[in-house]
C-alpha cells in the first residue's frame, strides 16, 4: 500500500506542478506517487485512476484553479474509501483552513502555508492521534474537535532536495517547467499572496547554476520561474543571467521582473543573450499614481518605461507587460491611460488581467473601503468597486480577448502597427473599444473563430475606411508571412502561373531572391513559395521610401523560408 499519492490538477495540460513534486522529493523514504490531470479532465477519470491507487492517504494540491473541482474528488473518495485520509495543501487552502474543514468533513488535515517539512513530520509522525507538534496542521483532535497548530518559521530553501531529481525529464517533454530560487518578495503589493508574509528564502547560487544545467542538458523547451520578484537583489540577478548566457541551450528561461529595478548594466549584459533563451514578464498593473500608492507598489512608472524601451530595442528578450484592471481609484477612463501609457512601449505581448481578491490579501480585507464586489468562488475576480462598474469590468474583459487574439498572438503585427500608427482612432484603447462593439454587435463573441475568419473579421471592420485598401494589403502581408494560402476574400493578385515558372527557371532569379532553394527544381519551388502584386503606396511604407509619380506596384514572393524580397 502507498503511503501517500499527492494530486496535481493544473489548469492546462501543457501545465505541470512544481509543489508535488517537491513535497514528493522531499519523502524518498516513503512509497509516494504523483497522479497529475488537468481541470480539462474529466470529474469521473480522475476518480477511477484515484480508486485504483491502493494508498493511506491521497494529498491534493489547492489553488484557486482548481478548488472547485478539488471540493468533488475530495467528497466522492471520502465516500467511496472512507479510511483514506484526505489531505489538503496549498495558497487555497492557507489560510481559513478551520472554516474549510468545518464546511467540508470529508478533509480530515490541512497543511497550511510551506508544505514540504509539515508533510514529512505527518509522514514520520509514530502517535497519528497527537497531532500538535506539526507546525501550521489543521485538524480534528481526539474529541473530534477543530484544532489548529501555529505556524512556524520558513525551512531554509537549500535544506530541501531539488524537485525534479530522479524524474524522468522526457515524460515531460512539450510542457512547461516551473522552477524556483527563491520564495517571498521584498514589496507588498496589497494584491498579491506574496505580500501576506514577509521577508525572502533564496537558494544559494552554486544550487542555482547546477539545478539550471540541469535544465539545460534534459533540453526542457521552457522554464518558467515562479519567484515573484527576481531581480530584487541585482548582484543575483544579473550572476543568474550571466551563467545562462555563458550556457547557452535551446531552454528558454522565463522570469517575471520589477521593470525599475533593471538598470543599465544589466540590460547591457542582457545585450548579449542569444534570442529566445531568456523572456521577461513585467507587472506595470497601473501607471496612475494614486492607485499604485493604494495598492503598496512603489515603482517607478518612468523608469520602467525607459527600461523596456531599451531592452525591446535589442530584439532578443521577449517581454510581457501586465495590466490589472479593477485596482484602488482606477476607473474605465483612468485605466484607459494605463493601457495607451504601456501598449505604446510595443512590449511583445500585453497581458490584461482582473483583480482577483485573493485570500490572506491585503486587499480583500480592505474591499468594505473600496465597496469591492467580488465573486464568493474562487478564483474570486472583481464584479465592480466605487471606481468602476460592472458594465466597464465586462467591457474591458471584450477588449481583452480582442488584445489577446489581434495583439498578443503576433498574427497582426504589421497590420495593427500600421493601423494604431496612422491614428484611424485617437488611441490603441478607442481602436479596441470601437473593435470590440463590432465584434459585439456581429455575435462574434459568442463562437469560436479561426485565424482566416479573424484576418477577415478585421478587414471588413474597416471596409467603409479611406484606408480600407491599405489595410487590406498589410492584413494580406501578415497572413502571407505565417501561411502561403490566402483565403478566399482577401484578393489574391499573384501573376499567372507561366510566368511563375518562368521566373523560377531562371537562375539568377533563384540566387537572388530565393537562395534557399537553390538546390531545387522549379517545380518544388513552386510549392514552397507564394508571389503577390502589392501597390506602391503599400511598398513604399514597407520599405521607408518616398512614394514617387513614377512608382507602379511591385512583386513579393514569400516563402516557406520565411523570406520576404521585393521583386521591382
Amino acid at each position: 500500500m502507498k503511503d501517500l499519492v499527492l494530486v496535481a490538477i493544473n489548469a492546462k495540460y501543457i501545465h505541470t506542478n512544481l509543489a508535488v513534486r517537491s513535497l514528493k522529493a522531499q519523502l524518498s523514504d516513503f512509497d509516494v506517487e504523483i497522479l497529475e490531470m488537468s481541470i480539462n479532465d474529466p470529474l469521473h477519470r480522475i476518480i477511477k485512476l484515484l480508486l485504483d491507487l491502493n494508498t493511506k492517504r491521497i494529498g491534493f494540491s489547492c489553488y484557486i484553479w482548481n478548488m472547485e473541482l478539488v471540493l468533488k474528488l475530495a467528497e466522492v473518495i471520502k465516500k467511496a474509501r472512507p479510511q483514506v485520509q484526505i489531505i489538503w495543501g496549498g495558497p487555497e487552502v492557507s489560510f481559513d483552513g478551520l472554516a474549510l474543514m468545518k464546511a467540508h468533513p470529508f478533509c480530515d488535515l490541512i497543511i497550511q502555508g510551506e508544505g514540504e517539512a509539515k508533510l514529512r513530520a505527518l509522514l514520520a509522525n509514530d502517535d497519528p492521534d497527537d497531532l500538535r507538534t506539526i507546525p501550521g496542521l489543521c485538524y480534528r483532535n481526539r474529541a473530534g474537535e477543530l484544532s489548529e497548530n501555529p505556524d512556524a518559521e520558513p525551512v531554509s530553501l537549500n535544506q530541501f532536495v531539488f524537485p525534479y531529481l530522479n524524474i524522468d525529464m522526457d515524460s515531460l517533454d512539450h510542457k512547461i517547467i516551473y522552477y524556483e530560487t527563491m520564495r517571498g518578495c521584498p514589496f507588498s503589493c496589497s494584491y498579491c499572496l506574496s505580500s501576506a508574509k514577509q521577508g525572502l528564502n533564496m537558494l544559494s547560487l552554486d544550487r542555482v547554476f547546477a539545478e539550471l544545467d540541469f535544465f539545460i542538458q534534459a533540453g526542457v523547451k521552457q522554464v518558467k520561474l515562479v519567484d515573484r520578484t527576481f531581480n530584487c537583489n541585482l548582484d543575483r540577478a544579473k550572476a543568474i543571467f550571466s551563467y545562462l548566457i555563458k550556457q547557452g541551450g535551446d531552454t528558454n528561461f522565463h522570469f517575471e521582473m520589477t521593470g525599475d529595478l533593471i538598470d543599465d548594466e544589466m540590460i547591457a549584459l542582457l545585450a548579449t543573450a542569444p534570442p529566445g533563451l531568456i523572456q521577461f514578464e513585467i507587472g506595470v498593473q497601473s501607471t496612475a499614481p494614486a492607485t499604485l500608492s493604494a495598492i503598496g507598489r512603489k515603482i517607478s512608472v518612468t523608469r520602467t518605461a525607459e527600461h523596456v524601451i531599451k531592452l525591446l530595442a535589442q530584439q532578443n528578450i521577449h517581454i510581457h507587460l501586465d495590466l490589472i484592471a479593477g485596482l484602488p481609484y482606477e476607473t474605465y477612463a483612468v485605466f484607459k491611460e494605463s493601457f495607451n501609457r504601456v501598449i505604446a512601449l510595443e512590449p511583445d505581448m500585453l497581458q490584461l488581467g482582473f483583480l482577483k481578491c485573493l485570500k490572506g490579501t491585503r486587499i480583500r480585507e480592505e474591499a468594505d473601503s473600496h465597496n469591492y464586489q467580488y465573486a464568493s468562488f474562487p478564483p474570486y475576480e472583481i464584479i465592480s468597486n466605487k471606481y468602476i462598474s460592472a458594465e466597464e469590468l465586462d467591457q474591458l474583459r471584450q477588449i481583452e480577448m480582442l488584445v489577446d487574439r489581434y495583439y498578443n498572438s503576433g498574427a497582426f503585427k504589421d497590420s495593427l502597427a500600421f493601423i494604431l500608427a496612422a491614428r484611424i482612432y485617437d488611441t490603441p484603447f478607442d481602436f479596441f473599444q470601437a473593435f470590440s462593439h463590432y465584434w459585439d454587435r456581429q455575435g462574434y463573441y459568442d463562437v469560436g473563430k479561426s485565424k482566416e475568419q479573424l484576418f477577415g473579421i478585421l478587414e471588413d471592420f474597416f471596409k467603409d475606411h479611406q484606408e480600407f485598401q491599405l489595410i487590406g494589403e498589410w492584413l494580406k502581408f501578415d497572413f502571407l508571412t505565417q501561411n502561403l494560402r490566402l483565403p478566399a476574400g482577401m484578393g489574391d493578385t499573384s501573376p499567372d502561373k507561366e510566368w511563375i515558372f518562368e521566373f523560377l527557371k531562371d537562375s539568377q532569379n533563384i540566387e537572388t531572391y530565393l537562395s534557399e532553394f537553390i538546390d531545387l527544381a522549379p517545380k518544388k519551388i513552386y510549392t514552397r513559395v507564394k508571389f503577390q502584386y502589392f501597390s506602391a503606396a503599400f511598398l513604399s511604407r514597407l520599405s521607408g521610401t518616398a512614394l514617387s509619380p513614377a512608382d507602379k506596384p511591385g512583386l513579393m514572393v514569400f516563402s516557406a523560408a520565411g523570406s520576404r524580397i521585393i521583386i521591382q
